[in-house]
């Protein structure tokens, strides 16, 4: 029997990710309703995807169709009402990031999953994506050893369309919106959650008051480290973003966006000609050491979709057999507190050190 979903919220997200996410694993999952206030975004569900059962209120739409799995694709600020309307219902829930605003309403929904036997997943899929899953399984293996830094970096441009919507409203902005993402990878590779976080965030453009550049740098416990610089001032060319990981015998880069490269050039160190050329469509991981590199993963176009569609069937399988899923909300709750963290530490200048992460 195929698994039930029903989506609150029919905007892009859910016509550019999750709806294509779902039909890849049609065998395990089918969409029986959908829910939004906007009427237009009603009728493009039905037309598109054939979502029949379409409503303006979720208690109804939960309520008449009885799904097993909410997905919650809604701005940052519903989400814990969404949530409860879900849990309360007796539904799992599958809610799109940043989870929740603060760390009390996570602890909330803690508390009512926990009551209600369900379980609330969040969809950090930049771990699903084949090049850091990928790069994850090399990891302790002779060829790369143990992880000892990692760096990540974003620069990208605001466009009247990147900033449409809740996006803009954010007093709390590049951190918190993307920065999840960036604190997600760190715990994923590490293994662990950083024990101290210090950030730097200024605004050098009059008026603005969002935070338009994050330069962050963590520490674990053992001494190992990781930092991130997310910059949405660059008027350069765009990294949605790259990821370096330093190992004891390699590194790898990771990086995100279609490539079509041809290049011809001289390793002066070792006065060596070198001619590359690389195609990418939406993703690419390499295993570095020197000079040298090979391609370990890479990723289809829409590499979102495809990593939701792994995360998605994984929370399928766990509820099936009983077990507590990845991504779920007490592991949330950490990439969370860093955030929190990330912005405490730019408005006091000093460093934050964590307690009560996992």
């Amino acid at each position: 029997m195929r698994t039930k979903i029903a989506i609150i919220g029919l905007g892009a997200a859910a016509h550019n990710i999750h709806l294509p996410a779902y039909a890849m694993i049609g065998d395990k999952a089918t969409v029986v309703g959908g829910c939004d206030i906007n009427e237009k975004a009603r009728d493009r569900a039905g037309k598109e995807w054939n979502i029949q059962a379409v409503y303006d209120n979720a208690d109804e739409m939960i309520d008449k169709t009885r799904p097993d799995i909410v997905s919650i694709i809604t701005p940052p600020a519903q989400h814990f009402e969404h949530c409860q309307i879900a849990l309360k219902q007796g539904c799992h829930v599958f809610c799109e990031k940043p989870f929740m605003e603060n760390l009390e309403q996570v602890d909330k929904i803690i508390e009512m999953e926990d009551h209600a036997k369900r379980h609330a997943v969040v969809n950090n899929e930049f771990r699903y994506m084949q090049i850091h899953s990928k790069a994850k399984e090399l990891i302790g293996k002779p060829e790369f050893g143990e992880l000892q830094y990692l760096h990540a970096w974003q620069t990208f441009i605001p466009t009247d369309h990147t900033e449409a919507g809740w996006r803009s409203q954010l007093e709390k902005r590049v951190c918190f919106e993307f920065g999840n993402h960036v604190f997600d990878l760190i715990r994923f590779f590490f293994g662990k959650t950083p024990t101290k976080i210090f950030a730097h965030m200024p605004k050098p453009v009059p008026g603005i008051k969002t935070d338009l550049i994050n330069v962050v740098s963590v520490e674990f416990d053992d001494g190992r480290g990781a930092s991130f610089i997310l910059d949405r001032l660059c008027k350069g060319p765009e990294r949605y973003l790259d990821v370096r990981l330093d190992g004891d015998y390699a590194s790898i880069h990771t990086f995100i966006g279609g490539e079509l490269r041809c290049q011809i050039g001289m390793h002066t160190r070792e006065r060596k000609p070198f001619l590359d050329f690389s195609l990418v469509k939406g993703g690419k991981a390499e295993l570095q050491v020197g000079n040298r590199s090979r391609v370990i993963a890479k990723d289809p176009l829409n590499p979102f979709k495809a990593a939701t569609s792994v995360l998605f069937s994984r929370f399928i399988d766990a509820i099936e057999n009983k077990i507590v899923p990845p991504c779920n909300a007490k592991d949330s709750r950490d990439t969370l507190a860093l955030i929190l963290a990330a912005y405490e530490s730019a408005t006091s200048g000093l460093p934050v050190v964590l307690s009560n992460c996992n």
